[in-house]
This record gives structure tokens, C-alpha cells and sequence, in this order.
């Protein structure tokens, strides 16, 4: 991933354990202006705002899950954030 555009992102770790999580996790992702990502260990990201992308990096069994946003909307996203 650009280095340039994670360093102008918020990041958090997140963890997504249930479908119902996935799909609140994308309905919130939908609301936010601006670039909204889910990265494994910055090597692979995906759009936090496609349901198919975000079920299909969990079915992929990533570890170690971030997001990153253009604009903090850490409220939108608090029950995901761990750490």
C-alpha cells in the first residue's frame, strides 16, 4: 500500500467475529465520506464499504485487521475498535 496515503489515514484495529457484525461494519463504512479501508497488515486492503470485500477477507481468515479512514468517524465505529 502507498505509504503517503496511510500516512494521512486514522487506523484501528478491528475484529469482525459474526455476519451481523460484517454487515454493520459496511453500513457504517457507507456513511462516511471519503476513502474507508480494511488492510491486513498493510500488505492487503480492501474497500470497508463492499460487503463482498469485507465477507471475503474474513472468509480469507485475515489476521490482524485495520482500518483506515480518510476522516476519523471513530464513533461510527467503536464496537469493531479493540486495542
Amino acid at each position: 500500500m502507498n505509504a503517503n496515503l496511510t500516512s494521512t489515514m486514522h487506523r484501528y484495529k478491528i475484529e469482525l467475529v459474526t455476519a451481523s457484525d460484517i454487515r454493520d461494519f459496511v453500513n457504517a463504512a457507507g456513511t462516511c465520506k471519503g476513502k474507508v479501508m480494511i488492510c491486513c497488515n498493510d500488505d492487503y486492503c480492501i474497500n470497508a464499504k463492499s460487503l463482498l470485500g469485507v465477507m471475503v477477507a474474513k472468509k480469507m481468515q485475515w489476521n490482524d485487521l485495520y482500518l483506515l479512514m480518510e476522516n476519523d468517524d471513530y464513533s461510527k465505529f467503536e464496537r469493531f475498535i479493540i486495542d
